[in-house]
């Protein structure tokens, strides 16, 4: 986990925190209104040694306390293990008032159940795992992009839905591939207000803290939308070109052998149609077989374009 979704999940306003909590199992009831006291946690969680991290959110929304983990691998004993750490450090250090504590899983691994882990017959440790592979995100995108090209309104559930799109695929590279596609979408987007706005870039920035180093050129592209600044966009645009430029050095490389392969393999045959080694029809032949123009095939073998075709048909 990396530094930062602290800071960036608070842009979360209460309306996209319920959307948020809407996508949960229905037996996790939590109700938010205008009313409701919402304070993010996350920071003050203490970890009892710097191997232990934080969950990746802790909230408290009015009278309870809501932790997200979020994982794109299956859950083993260890980790419920570090889950029910969590809990307990982080009710023995800030709970003063008892609230009480909602621990979950958003997973992208597994399918929603109820997990748990057995200390002895008295003590079992049990949470719910959510599962976001019932979203199809291909889906979800293609409602986005629809609703901008006809310029729709887009409902705050569907924005939440595509900030949380990149958790809806497994592996490292499709995740990373999910946010290349979904990043373009989020500066397209026409938002009713800067909260909306702000939350769904909070989400997008969360997550990627999770998958990005803090110098990563992806990360530096959400900062820059969304923080509007010039620095992180610059990188980012200033990154893309030299992997661009270092790309078409390896193709220019890669065509000059290409090249220079051909070339040498033309002076072949040159030189066996001179010494009488192959004959007209077969220097033709190899010469068709290696994408050459009737011009050039004219050139090597002395032959007319005209007489070539005759060949070849």
């Amino acid at each position: 986990m990396q530094q930062g979704q602290d800071m960036t999940f608070k842009h979360i306003s209460k309306n996209h925190l319920q959307e948020l909590i809407k996508l949960l199992p229905d037996d996790i009831n939590i109700e938010i209104d205008e009313n409701t006291e919402i304070e993010i946690l996350t920071e003050e969680q203490i970890s009892i040694e710097p191997s232990l991290y934080k969950p990746d959110l802790i909230v408290r929304i009015g009278n309870l306390i809501l932790m997200i983990e979020y994982q794109s691998t299956y859950v083993a004993t260890n980790e419920k293990k570090r889950f029910k750490v969590y809990i307990s450090n982080f009710d023995y250090k800030n709970n003063e008032n008892n609230l009480e504590i909602i621990f979950l899983v958003l997973s992208t691994a597994e399918y929603s159940k109820i997990a748990e882990h057995s200390i002895n017959k008295w003590d079992t440790f049990t949470f719910p795992i959510v599962s976001l592979n019932n979203f199809n995100e291909k889906e979800i995108i293609s409602n986005i992009e629809e609703k901008i090209n006809h310029d729709k309104t887009i409902t705050d559930s569907e924005l939440i839905e595509l900030a949380l799109t990149p958790m809806m695929v497994r592996g490292r590279d499709n995740i990373i591939n999910q946010f290349e596609e979904i990043i373009p979408l989020m500066s397209e987007i026409k938002y009713t207000s800067k909260i909306i706005k702000e939350s769904v870039y909070a989400i997008a920035l969360m997550l990627g803290n999770m998958y990005f180093t803090k110098d990563d050129p992806l990360r530096k592209k959400i900062l820059g939308d969304f923080m509007h600044k010039g620095d992180f966009m610059q990188e980012y645009i200033e990154e893309k070109e030299e992997i661009a430029m270092q790309k078409g050095k390896e193709e220019g490389k890669k065509e000059g052998r290409e090249e220079s392969e051909m070339k040498g393999k033309i002076d072949l045959i040159k030189k066996q149609l001179n010494n009488d080694i192959i004959s007209v029809n077969i220097a033709i032949n190899e010469l068709i077989t290696m994408n050459c123009e009737t011009k050039t095939i004219s050139q090597i073998t002395g032959l007319s374009e005209k007489e070539i075709q005759t060949i070849t048909n």
